[in-house]
């Protein structure tokens, strides 16, 4: 369409130009005419002058003529038309959960294994022994047969065993105590001057006294106590004596004696073994579990749109652009076609 335009333009252009060239042709003949009266070389010598054709030098060797054109164009009512929608948008996140789970657990504790032996130890023990001998008595002379038979003298033995006690004591102290109490103490009275007596006035003296006071506590006290023990046995013994006498027991005898004896001194031995107790437990154990995490988002899709088309008409400022040269070397050829 544009270039409609331009050839269009390039045939005006070119009439106009003709047009002038005419015009100052004819003016041209018209004197020559007068003062030489050749016509036929004027008409031959037609020519198109370049400066003298219409529009402005653009500089690159061509003319340009700024022309204003009405242009219909359709114009809309231009806006925006958006969608709104919300995109639900997951991904996977992992939860820590605790699960319950058995475990052993084990403890080292040690057992105290002792062992008791008694061992034999001899010593020496003061022991008193006491015995009551039997004697026959007779009622007069001993007469009749003899008669033998076993009798039981009695024999005893006490021996002595000490026994170290913690035993509580009195530790008492006498102490003097101050002991203190107001007694009242008359003052001389002196009457007034009109003579009256009044209430006698006293004072409080305080006395004091020591008093012994005995004071005691108990502490504990370390001691030996010694405990007989006595054993007591019959001893048969074969005594003979006459028919008409009888064993009669005579006063007890006793002696003391050093005595070796024998004690069973109890004796510890210990040792200590590792012993290892286990039981299961249930414990909480983390445990990752993959779980949706999603959220909604929101989005919005905008795209342009036209609506109520108007076709308007607006004037266009249009530059037609020629190259001189064509339009010379356009009348020139008119000219040589006319001989």
């Amino acid at each position: 369409h544009r270039r409609k335009d331009k050839t269009k333009t390039m045939k005006l252009t070119i009439i106009l130009s003709v047009i002038i060239a005419q015009n100052w042709a004819s003016e041209q003949i018209s004197s020559n005419f007068t003062n030489k009266g050749n016509v036929e070389k004027i008409t031959r010598n037609i020519f198109v002058e370049g400066q003298k054709l219409p529009g402005v030098p653009n500089g690159k060797g061509q003319r340009c003529i700024i022309k204003v054109v009405q242009v219909q164009e359709t114009e809309y009512d231009r806006g925006m038309s958006c969608q709104h929608t919300i995109k639900k948008k997951c991904h996977v996140t992992y939860v820590t959960d605790y699960v319950s789970a058995p475990e052993t657990k084990c403890e080292s504790t040690f057992k105290k294994n002792c062992h008791i032996t008694f061992k034999a130890v001899p010593f020496s023990a003061q022991v008193k022994k006491c015995y009551t001998p039997l004697n026959h008595k007779c009622e007069g002379k001993p007469e009749g047969p003899k008669v033998c038979r076993n009798v039981y003298e009695n024999q005893c033995e006490t021996q002595y065993k000490n026994y170290d006690l913690e035993q509580d004591e009195p530790v008492c102290k006498i102490k003097d105590e101050i002991r203190c109490k107001n007694v009242p103490v008359k003052l001389l009275h002196l009457p007034d001057d009109n003579g009256e007596g009044g209430i006698e006035p006293f004072a409080v003296k305080k006395e004091c006294k020591n008093w012994p006071v005995q004071s005691c506590s108990i502490k504990k006290k370390k001691v030996t106590k010694v405990h007989p023990k006595t054993e007591c046995k019959k001893v048969p013994r074969m005594m003979c004596y006459r028919s008409n006498c009888k064993p009669v027991p005579e006063p007890e005898v006793c002696h003391e004696q050093t005595q070796t004896q024998i004690q069973n001194i109890p004796e510890e031995n210990c040792d200590i073994e590792p012993e290892e107790n286990c039981r299961v437990e249930l414990v909480l154990v983390p445990k990752l579990i993959p779980k949706d995490s999603c959220v909604n988002i929101p989005k919005v899709v905008c795209v342009p749109i036209k609506k109520n088309p108007k076709i308007i008409s607006k004037p266009v400022l249009k530059e037609w652009c020629y190259n001189p040269k064509d339009y010379i070397e356009t009348g020139d050829n008119m000219g040589r076609g006319d001989n």
